[in-house]
């Protein structure tokens, strides 16, 4: 795959969580990828990952990773980074650190969103996620 590749089948994962399509955000994923989120330990493989994703979902189910377009996105050999604005609305409970859960306080968040992924045949093997995840849990009225 080209480095042009790897952009498009980024921006095709960005639109699949937009959609909460999660069988074309999987195949953008290999089976045992690693993933990096801030603030937490790595999630391992695509099931976990998408698994997330849809308690993401139940939280902010108007999550938006703003992708079209991007504010910026390169790419160099099997390597992507793009930025986006990410904006959704807390309508449902979340998961704390420590386990307790956070009920919703129907406030929205705006944070930019850095994604940095290693492909390999055409799949992410390794994500790394970065945003300000204090800014946001400011933003939701939770800190």
């Amino acid at each position: 795959m080209t480095p042009e590749q790897n952009l498009q089948l980024m921006q095709t994962l960005d639109d699949s969580w937009n959609a909460q399509d999660w069988k074309t955000f999987s195949t953008r994923h290999a089976k045992d990828c690693v993933v990096y989120w801030p603030n937490q330990p790595p999630t391992l493989g695509i099931a976990a990952h998408e698994q997330e994703g849809i308690e993401m979902i139940k939280t902010f189910p108007d999550n938006r990773v703003g992708n079209r377009p991007y504010k910026a996105m390169f790419a160099q050999g099997e390597w992507t980074c793009t930025i986006a604005e990410f904006t959704g609305t807390m309508r449902g409970p979340m998961k704390g650190a420590d386990g307790s859960v956070i009920p919703p306080t129907n406030k929205s968040f705006k944070v930019d969103f850095c994604t940095v992924a290693h492909w390999m045949n055409g799949e992410i093997v390794e994500e790394n996620l970065f945003y300000d995840v204090i800014g946001l849990l400011k933003q939701i009225g939770v800190m």
